[in-house]
């Protein structure tokens, strides 16, 4: 978790969100305040600043929950 970053707040459970994915390696949740209905943020549980940065070894993983 990395101080300050709302998404490690609410993959922590520390601000609510309403989950649609919940597993060991990746997290996905409905936009508190969506463009379009059912907009869903799609995270590695790992904080990374952007996809650029998550490890090479996670890339496959994440990609086949998104």
């Amino acid at each position: 978790m990395t101080a300050g970053c709302k998404f490690c707040q609410i993959i922590a459970g520390e601000i609510p969100a309403h989950f649609v994915l919940d597993t060991d390696d990746v997290v996905a949740f409905l936009d508190h305040r969506p463009l379009f209905p059912g907009h869903t943020l799609v995270l590695p549980r790992d904080h990374v600043e952007t996809l650029a940065d998550l490890p090479e070894h996670r890339v496959g993983p994440f990609f086949r929950q998104v």
